[in-house]
């Protein structure tokens, strides 16, 4: 729909697994080293995990480009299967038939064999899972013995089980404890930071032959980041949605106005977000409030953990409870920091706190604030921005609001 009108060859954002515009993230290029060093090393077994739209899926794309014909590829995406049906399925895989009438351990020694025979003819076979949350423990049981099969004392097939963190979950049962022991390689697939997510899009958007045609403020990244988590889907779903508004409405610079509009079609709230606030007196007043706002988004490990909306002329920062944003952290002082509207300029002002306050590696003792800047406090980030609204006008409300991210932090 908006090709013409942005100068592009293709579409950028959609959600199908075209390995073209997979970006490689430094959390996808580690866990794609991972994968090649578990099938090197003939380690048998991988976990791999991750949340829901973290790349999983492209992820596996990528790495089978580079397999060559001294392997045979298992790849199964269709888990919601009883043992008998995963392992029937993995035979006609290895080209194989299976009777319908064989039970779950003939099935099994039928793939031992028919694996054994691929590796005298040269052949190292590849097992992938994806979905594997989905799988009965009895069927990943059966899938940790057919890659411990060993000829000459070398594994003969690797098998990668991927799937959501419940597949986590599934193997802390006691059950499994001694499968749990031989899986040497894991990883866990996180979310994109907020400065992989500017790379993330314009990358996409180089592919698809348009990373000069689309004018981007930079602004709008932390938003995107607020409401998606830093989950690629979820980013691929936003942008695809802000390209078709700025179309519709022939909006030639995409900005946070553009974004929060798309947003708000979307009907999407912020993701993942675990903040508490005081009750409000008057709710009709504390949503014009918010809407009004300007904003920080806390961050820890690069994982959005709160955000709060700075409703007062004069927010304070600090480990005590009496702070308008108390965060629980053993290097941020009792009062740490104060950001001060003053006229049409936002400031930051450091409170002689121990361990200091910087924006980017500098330490400061007051710092005009950009939409965009991050401070550093203690182990945390707080990204300044504007709130959904884009509406820059303060409120003058005198009325306390407290945020515990204590309470939010893993």
């Amino acid at each position: 729909m908006y090709y013409d009108y942005f100068n592009l060859k293709e579409h950028p954002f959609r959600l199908t697994c075209e390995t073209k515009f997979f970006y490689l993230s430094p959390e996808h290029t580690h866990a794609n080293a991972m994968m090649e060093f578990a099938l090197i090393k003939r380690q048998g077994l991988m976990l791999l995990t991750g949340e829901v739209g973290s790349g999983k899926t492209m992820l596996i794309q990528h790495f089978l480009t580079r397999i060559d014909e001294q392997y045979k590829v298992v790849r199964l995406s269709q888990t919601q299967l009883s043992d008998v049906e995963l392992f029937q399925l993995i035979l006609l895989e290895l080209d194989q038939t299976a009777n319908t009438n064989e039970n779950i351990s003939a099935l099994q020694k039928q793939i031992i064999e028919r694996i054994t025979a691929l590796h005298i003819e040269k052949k190292h076979t590849i097992i992938i899972i994806d979905e594997a949350q989905n799988l009965a423990i009895d069927s990943l049981i059966r899938l940790f013995e057919v890659s411990q099969k060993r000829i000459d004392n070398e594994k003969i097939t690797t098998v990668f089980l991927v799937g959501q963190n419940k597949l986590r979950d599934t193997l802390d049962d006691p059950s499994v404890s001694e499968f749990i022991s031989t899986i040497n390689t894991k990883y866990h697939l996180g979310s994109l930071a907020l400065k992989e997510i500017r790379k993330y899009i314009l990358h996409r958007l180089a592919v698809a032959g348009g990373n000069k045609n689309v004018n981007i403020d930079n602004d709008i990244y932390p938003v995107i980041e607020t409401y998606t988590g830093g989950r690629p889907r979820l980013i691929n779903v936003l942008v695809d949605h802000v390209l078709t508004y700025s179309f519709l409405e022939d909006i030639r610079k995409i900005n946070t106005k553009v974004v929060d509009s798309a947003v708000k079609d979307l009907q999407w709230e912020p993701f993942g977000v675990k903040y508490s606030e005081e009750k409000p007196r008057n709710q009709k007043t504390f949503k014009e409030e918010r809407r009004q706002s300007y904003k920080v988004i806390i961050r820890t490990d690069n994982k959005i953990q709160g955000e709060y909306f700075i409703r007062k002329k004069r927010i304070t920062i600090g480990r005590h409870r009496e702070n308008d944003l108390r965060i629980d952290d053993p290097l941020i002082s009792r009062q740490h920091a104060q950001i001060i509207q003053q006229g049409r300029t936002v400031y930051l002002r450091d409170l002689n706190s121990t361990n200091g306050t910087y924006v980017g590696t500098k330490r400061v003792d007051i710092a005009p604030l950009d939409i965009g800047t991050v401070i550093q406090v203690g182990n945390c980030e707080l990204t300044f921005t504007r709130s959904t609204k884009n509406a820059p006008s303060m409120s003058n409300s005198t009325s306390s609001s407290i945020v515990d991210i204590a309470a939010t932090r893993q």
